[in-house]
């Protein structure tokens, strides 16, 4: 049996094992007798074979491979590249790209070395992403469609208030826990009513892998769904501040500057609907009034003035701020100190002895402040409910817009 045919017996064999992309590495990696890499498009290293007794080989990055003595281009038959300099001493290797059409999964690359001819090498690396390529594009398919079927069932677990034989039998296919406490993250774009901009599944991968829980995400017309199992016998305060620095961690590591996410409350089975209404309140709070401090937002941190800041008219919304606040703002930098008691008063439970311990000041302080504001704007934040309401609200449109004399959300004040 020749060379050649004994190499696409031994692929072809490959292509229906269990773990094929290594098997094909593997088997090409024996018949040259050489180390063969099986690298990402972003030069991270997806399979690597070294033949028995060879020493492994460092591999070039992806940046010196690509130089101008012998680049391939990706698509084209492999080609030689030589690397000089550096660890590789000045070496002939032999590169191939896998593509599907303009989809690049990767590249094969060996060293040239040992008894095998360049014509040879270069003829079992071409054969070799024919098959990788089958089976990179195989794979692609799979993942297709278990993110379709996964997508399916979070849609019906967010529309129903009851889980019939059929969606429980889906889950059960799945791997999904049904009877797991669920936080609803809905992800848009700043400006657009639209989260086609958004990369769901690599968000929702990224999410995943950071607080390492089950993850179902949706792609919907006006943004990107995320229902994120809750772990069991971890407070909800701890579940909510763990998933809002996730999903920031994970917007920021995909370099997205422009998308905004609203949190919902820890939401149990059949009551998602709800929870997806909350996460679209506030990522849409985030939308109208953004600022460069505020990316994700819990519903909790909103409270329900989130329904009227999310559907109100902006400039309606603007002039109330000013109508109830307006001469405290008016006031310039003299008044800050007015604007964070205010706020920490509510944050506290509108109870002056822990609004004084969190600003560190004496409670007839706080009384004095109090009595300030209400001198200033008429509010009696201190006894009047309807003022109570109206202070809380207008200082949340000035959270959401990052005033500085306001504290934050998820800041701890002074």
């Amino acid at each position: 049996m020749s060379w050649k045919l004994r190499l696409e017996t031994t692929l072809a064999d490959r292509a229906a094992a269990v773990g094929t992309l290594s098997c094909l590495i593997s088997a090409l990696s024996d018949m040259l007798e050489a180390t063969v890499f099986l690298i990402g498009p972003a030069g991270q290293v997806i399979s690597r074979a070294v033949p028995p007794g060879a020493s492994s080989t460092a591999i070039p990055t992806l940046e010196r491979l690509e130089s101008p003595e012998g680049p391939v281009a990706a698509g084209a038959a492999a080609g030689v590249v030589r690397v000089d300099g550096g660890r590789t001493g000045g070496r002939d290797y032999m590169l191939g790209s896998v593509v599907d059409g303009d989809h690049l999964f990767g590249w094969v690359v060996t060293p040239i070395e040992g008894s095998v001819s360049v014509a040879h090498v270069q003829w079992a690396v071409d054969r070799a992403v024919v098959h990788l390529t089958a089976e990179f594009v195989s794979q692609r398919r799979i993942a297709r469609v278990a993110w379709n079927a996964r997508a399916n069932l979070a849609r019906q677990m967010v529309r129903s208030t009851t889980y019939d034989a059929d969606l429980r039998a889906c889950a059960e296919y799945l791997g999904v826990d049904l009877a797991a406490d669920r936080v609803i993250a809905f992800v848009l774009e700043r400006g657009r009513s639209s989260g086609s901009a958004v990369d769901a599944g690599r968000l929702g991968d990224l999410i995943s892998e950071d607080l390492d829980v089950d993850i179902l995400t949706i792609r919907g017309t006006e943004g990107v769904i995320l229902s994120i199992e809750a772990p069991a016998g971890v407070g909800n305060a701890t579940v909510i501040a763990r998933c809002k620095a996730a999903v920031n961690k994970g917007l920021d590591r995909m370099g997205d500057r422009f998308a905004v996410a609203g949190i919902s409350s820890v939401t149990r089975p059949g009551q998602l609907r709800r929870a997806y209404r909350e996460a679209f309140e506030a990522a849409r709070c985030l939308d109208r009034y953004p600022s460069e401090s505020n990316r994700a937002i819990a519903c909790d941190e909103l409270g329900p003035a989130r329904l009227l800041v999310a559907n109100s008219n902006e400039q309606s919304v603007r002039m109330y701020v000013y109508d109830v606040l307006g001469d405290l703002l008016a006031g310039g930098v003299s008044n800050n100190d007015l604007l964070r008691t205010l706020q920490e008063f509510f944050d506290s439970g509108r109870s002056v002895r822990d609004t004084a311990v969190r600003l560190d000041v004496h409670e007839n302080t706080v009384r004095h402040r109090l009595g300030r504001v209400h001198d200033i704007t008429g509010l009696d934040v201190a006894a009047n409910s309807n003022d109570q309401l109206s202070a809380q609200t207008a200082l949340l449109i000035l959270r959401l817009q990052g005033h500085h004399a306001v504290p934050g959300f998820g800041r701890v004040a002074r």
